[in-house]
């Protein structure tokens, strides 16, 4: 049974399930998750926890088993934490296969680990233990809905943020509810005047934001410009080298470049995209950015590439972060191209 964080407490208030399966990379909602099916088991006489995690060694498979076989007339109720690694060796899945099998009332499995691919959701293994448990995939939420996020977070703390003031603690913490959440937390002691506003929040917060190059990709692909610049000052502001987000970006215009001629000529997308590889989570963002930007404005693109590839392979920093700029702003496709280089960042 799939729950999202968010509805997890309700979930619990219907009684323990014998496993958790809490997998993903967004590290506030795992670790309250995590919490918050302890507490409740706490309750229930679950007091012995057995941790073992493969993040720094391999797991003793032999020790796990040992210890979900330990109960007496006389044990306490006990839990099994599994934390696993990016690497998830063959072996594993018979291993928790196994483990599922011993599930009793008196043993509660929690597994950890991050986010898990479609294959691996269809495993034998997994689908078993979602059967008997709860599956809670943690993620960071979508941009659309961090504004929501933000506002119950505040709300928690007993912080009433005015619109604007929600506006810019989503920028300043987009990417890292761990750190907003601190922060949040840390608002909460200050007795600040109600409702906060952003001059107030400019005064006593330190701003956590925290994207990848792939966050930026898809934004462009969302035709957020000003959005995407955001992102890519915080990328140069974090070390990230402009011939890494080059080759990122020259990929996913050729990959436009080819849907777009194969769509002129009346080919089907869908079916284009599949055979290209386009993960089904990013399709919806491929074609977005198919109904905005015609041949013309792509293969211009590629021309401006090509100037931007120049830049880096003659070391001239500041033009290819000007070039990225100004790739960025052609996304949003309603605008003619300009080969000059934009004021810089």
């Amino acid at each position: 049974m799939r729950v999202f964080s968010e509805q997890l407490a309700e979930q619990l208030k219907a009684g323990l399930r014998a496993c958790y399966l809490i997998f993903g990379d967004e590290p506030l909602q795992k670790m309250e998750a995590l919490q918050q099916i302890r507490q409740v088991a706490r309750t229930q006489g679950f007091a012995d926890v057995w941790r073992f995690s493969a993040i720094e060694e391999p797991l003793a498979w032999d020790d796990i088993h040992a210890c979900s076989q330990s109960l007496s007339l006389f044990s306490n109720r006990q839990i099994i934490e599994l934390e696993l690694g990016d690497k998830f060796p063959k072996e594993w899945a018979e291993r928790i296969s196994e483990l599922q099998q011993q599930l009793h009332p008196d043993l509660l499995l929690i597994i950890l680990g991050p986010k898990l691919n479609s294959t691996q959701t269809k495993s034998n293994w997994f689908t078993a233990l979602d059967k008997q448990g709860v599956y809670i995939p943690v993620a960071l939420p979508d941009a659309r809905y961090f504004p929501r996020w933000m506002k119950q977070r505040c709300q928690q703390q007993n912080l009433r943020p005015d619109n604007d003031a929600v506006t810019f603690l989503c920028h300043a913490y987009e990417g890292n509810l761990l750190a907003a959440a601190q922060e949040l937390e840390k608002l909460s002691l200050l007795n600040l005047p109600q409702p906060l506003t952003v001059s107030v929040l400019q005064q006593n917060i330190t701003r956590h934001n925290t994207f990848d190059p792939f966050k930026w990709l898809d934004t462009l692909l969302e035709g957020k410009s000003q959005r995407a610049l955001r992102i890519l000052m915080q990328l140069r502001d974090e070390g990230v080298e402009p011939g890494m987000l080059t080759w990122a970006l020259a990929k996913e215009l050729e990959l436009l470049w080819a849907l777009r001629l194969a769509q002129d000529a009346h080919q089907p997308l869908p079916p284009l995209m599949q055979a290209a590889k386009v993960w089904p989570s990013r399709q919806a963002l491929v074609q977005q950015a198919m109904q905005r930007l015609s041949a013309r404005q792509l293969r211009d693109m590629l021309h401006m590439i090509s100037e931007l590839d120049r830049s880096n392979r003659t070391f001239d920093n500041a033009s290819a972060w000007q070039w990225l700029q100004t790739l960025s702003l052609a996304f949003r496709g309603n605008a003619s191209l300009r080969f000059t280089l934009p004021q810089q960042l």
